[in-house]
């Protein structure tokens, strides 16, 4: 069951300085109630739990608080703990907030993994999610996710202004998780195999040099089906890139693009769209809603467990991750196939050879 909330939610701020907490929300319910808790920029820590009407339970995580600097913006001072409660019905809460030391996986990445906002009553298929955000949820307690990837963002100027807010505080035991591509291929010198290669390179340097473990990522596919319902294959290279550096420096390799081209493509081009942000005809080709943001972490989940990344895999919610694949509709016509020549280019300067130029990616970057 999809769940639409038609309030909006709850906010708890604690000020606390930059770190890891162990954050515990006591909440009451005072009827039956469906309640979600997000974290910081909309991270998910708990997801459509169900309590009685009477019922007191603890929601047990661990945040991470620090500073971030976006792009054409100023760097800017996080100073605690930022909850909010999502909720049917009616409900109290309180929260407890202590320090913690434990390993921290900060993301570098585009708008596909960043924390993206929400509108509110709340409809899950009508918002952006990048899969960053979805992560926190399916993990337990003894690691916390600091999710600063951005929209619109390459491996270039994240290097040059993204990273300058959390570069010293990444340290031994921690993990940088990184995924581009999308930016990246509208730009000449970051080319798959040429500056966007460079860039993976510096960061897996940087991260072992901290004493943490890099983790490559390649870009999940766009939903742009060609006529005999195969998705278009315009991120392919970019995949293989992440796949030649993880090859060289014995980095683990999270297959994004393999494992979303192969869900999307059992989807169809018509049901794919219902993991894409829509509103009425309003529809995206690139960014995920809250539902396929969260099918995508379960599969960076599902990968990391098969590299073996630890403690990670140890602390992933096992019965959470399970994803099944759709059934095809048939006899379901691919409308965003013949929508291509209507879609104004946007100068992807990286395509595959034979691959139109389309305007797949909306400008979110202000979001």
């Amino acid at each position: 069951m999809i769940m639409k909330y038609e309030k909006e939610p709850l906010h708890i701020s604690t000020p606390v300085p930059n770190g890891t907490y162990e954050v515990t929300v006591t909440v009451t319910a005072h009827e039956d109630i469906t309640l979600r808790i997000y974290s910081q920029s909309r991270r998910f820590m708990v997801k459509d739990a169900e309590m009685k009407n009477g019922e007191k339970r603890d929601f047990t995580f661990n945040v991470s608080v620090c500073d971030y600097h976006r792009r054409e913006a100023d760097y800017t001072n996080v100073r605690g703990v930022e909850l909010d409660i999502l909720c049917d019905g009616d409900f109290t809460a309180v929260s407890a907030v202590s320090p913690v030391s434990v390993p921290v996986i900060y993301i570098a990445g585009d708008s596909t993994v960043t924390d993206q906002p929400s509108e509110y009553p709340y409809n899950p298929t009508s918002t952006y999610c990048g899969w960053g955000q979805m992560l926190p949820e399916i993990l337990n307690t003894g690691i916390a996710v600091e999710n600063q990837a951005q929209s619109g963002a390459t491996t270039d100027d994240f290097k040059k202004i993204n990273f300058t807010a959390f570069s010293d505080k990444i340290k031994e035991g921690d993990f940088l998780i990184v995924e581009f591509g999308h930016n990246d291929q509208k730009i000449d010198y970051l080319d798959a195999f040429g500056g966007y290669t460079e860039n993976l390179r510096y960061y897996v340097n940087f991260a072992r040099e901290k004493g943490a473990t890099p983790i490559l990522v390649s870009p999940i596919n766009r939903i742009i089906f060609t006529e005999d319902g195969t998705l278009l294959n315009l991120l392919g290279d970019y995949r293989s890139a992440v796949k030649t550096v993880c090859e060289e420096m014995n980095v683990p390799f999270i297959d994004l693009w393999t494992r979303t081209t192969e869900f999307f493509e059992a989807a169809g081009a018509v049901r794919a769209w219902d993991y894409f942000r829509c509103d009425g005809d309003d529809r995206d080709y690139t960014h995920t809603n809250d539902i396929g943001g969260n099918i995508i972490a379960k599969f960076a989940a599902d990968e990391m467990i098969k590299n073996n990344i630890e403690p990670i895999s140890s602390l992933i919610k096992k019965e959470m991750i399970s994803v099944e694949m759709p059934e095809k509709d048939e006899n379901a016509k691919p409308m965003n196939a013949k929508e291509l020549e209507h879609i104004k280019t946007i100068g992807l300067v990286n395509l595959p050879k034979g691959a139109a130029p389309a305007d797949l990616d909306r400008d979110i970057t202000k979001i």
